[in-house]
């Protein structure tokens, strides 16, 4: 009985040992197997799919589809203190950004429509042009749009791996941002929701601009963000929004105003005048010329005839390389509220080699500055006066 019972436990031992060694193997296998379909989703997962997985959890395609409009009303803090942010934004990039200081009540309001970008003092009710750089800068607090347009705000994505942002596991993708600078876009791992951004200040490229979406909140059939922290070198700059209205919008309030256009023109006749300068062809800046046109400089006042002034211009261009013809900064454009009268004051570096009296080249630089005002005659724009001043450039 003794002997039976040393050798069923014997045997039972044995046993033990196989089951165990079983076990470890089919463990073993299983990691195995775990392992490589862990890195086989690893390996298929694209950037277009963590996008597209991004607007899968904000509410699908066809919900967003049909938002055309939002504004949205955030109450913020940052280190300057307390102030409010509204947002009015519409498909084709259309915004208009306003931001208003608690203490003093003073606003800043900059909008874009397509290219044309703008700033507008609604206290002197004045408008002034603006440039791609602070476009950028307010179509980046546009945070519920940008959530929805992600793959249209960025572009060139490429996956980066997994990295902690905002204090939660996400996945990372590098990429292009509006105006051509590096950027880093973070999806959030588990709710696959944009967990925020990394780009270069648009003004300062040493610096970045960290933007993390804290909260995110039901607006019909949609998640938005609803807090966003935005840190800088100054500091943290937090927007609570209480109100996100969809489709609510009047698409009238994105109309370009009428003396903007007239200023974007006068805008484009200083991209004329450079390419004359460069191409020889004094022809282009003469077109542009009134009948009773004025010439302001070297202390006297000078009334042209087009047949003279095209005569000596051509003969300078002639004898003229241009290497410069640039702002050192940017032209100030002003208009009536009419927009039928304008002027635009320059300040340009000219760097150019001129035929001497020997026919040799000498590089010449100077630094001029000038007035020219502009009148509307049927319907287009002609130069009327040129008031200028130059001074050779000192080492």
């Amino acid at each position: 009985m003794k002997r039976n019972m040393k050798i069923s436990h014997e045997q039972t031992r044995k046993n033990t040992k196989s089951y165990l060694k079983i076990f470890r193997e089919i463990s073993c296998l299983f990691v195995a197997v775990f392992m490589l379909s862990a890195a086989g989703v690893f390996a298929q997962t694209s950037a277009t799919e963590i996008i597209d997985n991004s607007l899968q959890a904000i509410g699908g395609k066809k919900e967003i589809a049909k938002v055309r409009r939002l504004q949205a009303f955030a109450v913020c803090t940052g280190p300057n203190g307390n102030y409010t942010t509204e947002i009015y934004s519409a498909r084709n990039g259309r915004l208009i950004f306003k931001q208003v200081r608690a203490a003093g009540g003073s606003s800043y309001v900059g909008q874009t429509n397509g290219q044309t970008f703008w700033t507008h003092d609604e206290t002197r009710n004045d408008f002034t042009l603006a440039d791609g750089r602070a476009a950028f800068a307010w179509r980046s607090h546009d945070f519920q749009f940008l959530a929805m347009e992600i793959a249209e705000r960025f572009r060139d994505f490429a996956l980066a791996g997994e990295e902690t942002f905002g204090g939660k596991a996400a996945l990372k993708l590098n990429a292009t941002d509006e105006i051509g600078n590096p950027a880093s876009v973070f999806f959030d791992q588990e709710t696959r929701l944009l967990r925020g951004f990394v780009i270069q200040n648009p003004f300062d490229k040493s610096e970045t601009i960290r933007t993390v979406f804290d909260e995110w909140r039901s607006v019909g059939r949609l998640k938005l963000p609803s807090k966003v922290t935005a840190t800088d070198k100054k500091g943290d700059f937090v927007l609570n929004f209480r109100e996100i209205v969809l489709n609510k919008t009047n698409e009238k309030i994105f109309a370009v105003p009428a003396q903007v256009v007239a200023m974007n023109e006068l805008l484009e006749r200083q991209k004329q005048q450079r390419a004359a300068h460069f191409n020889r062809d004094a022809r282009i800046i003469f077109a542009e010329f009134a009948d009773e046109f004025v010439s302001v400089g070297g202390g006297k006042v000078r009334k042209p005839s087009g047949d003279e002034g095209f005569k000596r211009l051509q003969n300078y261009f002639n004898n003229s390389t241009f290497i410069e013809w640039d702002d050192i900064t940017p032209p100030i454009i002003k208009v009536s509220d009419d927009a039928t009268l304008g002027y635009v004051i320059v300040h340009k570096r000219v760097r150019l080699l001129a035929k001497n009296a020997d026919g040799k080249e000498e590089e010449e630089t100077e630094i001029f500055a000038w007035i020219a005002t502009y009148r509307k005659i049927k319907g287009d724009w002609k130069l009327t006066a040129v008031a200028s001043t130059n001074t050779p450039e000192k080492d």
